[in-house]
């Protein structure tokens, strides 16, 4: 570089210029638009059109992204704890073709509805849990899976057997195991928005059943994830089989639904 030549004026960064307009917007009606001219120029405005319409567009593309990434989420878990979430033949289970007659049975499906439309804003942050106790085929794995199908297409979520999740955190204990317990555990523990946890008391009620059922229950209460339990056991029979110190923090927490009325399949028959 020659010294004696002059320098050069470094270069103007172009001014930014606001502008507004009157608009009429088909969806919002009478709006302002606002521009921006990088010239200062009238002539030459970039025109923003309605800006509701566009937060709107912003929030519909942050939410299918949300969703996405929670589906991912979803099918890391399954394959993580090599289960399908909800089985084949209950996949048909939603709130329109359950059917209530009795009084009871359209407060159980009132909770449940309940529980689902207002998951996000109320059940999730609160880690709410419902207990649905009462005699097999009266209704409680349907409307638990009904509000499981509704809670999944935004969050994660998971049903299990007892049996099941007791058969997932045994195999961890063989020396071949791809995972800890602790990794079970901490996935159906910690990980999962909505777990639903079936058939509790077909168990025998052993020491290690007990103990594996309370770590996963505990950490779903100090984690504050909800969680819905199925029993064909009452309250006294249910407690019996948990142990007090599980039925300690359902009392506190859940939102226990009798299921006190005839069998589905029985009346079927």
């Amino acid at each position: 570089m020659n010294m004696n030549e002059p320098l050069e004026p470094p270069a103007k960064k172009p001014m930014m210029t606001v502008f507004e307009r009157d608009m009429v917007c088909e969806t919002h009606g009478a709006r302002i638009e606002r521009g921006i001219s990088l010239f200062g120029g009238a002539d030459r405005v970039i025109w923003h059109g309605c800006g509701q319409c566009n937060t709107d567009h912003r929030d519909r593309e942050e939410e299918a992204e949300r969703v996405t990434e929670e589906q991912r989420k979803q099918e890391r878990i399954e394959s993580r704890i090599k289960a399908s979430g909800i089985p084949a033949a209950f996949r048909d289970r939603c709130f329109t073709n359950y059917l209530a007659e009795s009084a009871d049975q359209r407060r159980a499906a009132g909770v449940a509805h309940e529980f689902a439309k207002t998951f996000s804003r109320s059940h999730l942050p609160e880690g709410s849990m419902l207990v649905f106790g009462g005699n097999p085929g009266t209704g409680k794995s349907h409307l638990a899976l009904a509000i499981l199908q509704h809670v999944m297409k935004r969050h994660t979520g998971m049903y299990l057997d007892a049996m099941s999740l007791i058969r997932r955190v045994r195999a961890t204990w063989r020396r071949d195991a791809d995972e800890t317990e602790e990794e079970v555990v901490r996935t159906l523990g910690e990980t999962i928005d909505l777990l639903v946890i079936d058939e509790i008391g077909v168990q025998r009620g052993t020491e290690d059943e007990q103990t594996i059922l309370f770590d996963v229950l505990n950490r779903r209460y100090r984690e504050k994830r909800p969680t819905i339990l199925l029993t064909n056991l009452d309250g006294p029979g249910l407690k019996e089989f948990l142990g007090p110190r599980i039925m300690d923090r359902i009392f506190e927490r859940a939102d226990i639904v009798p299921f006190k009325w005839e069998s589905y399949r029985r009346k079927k028959r």
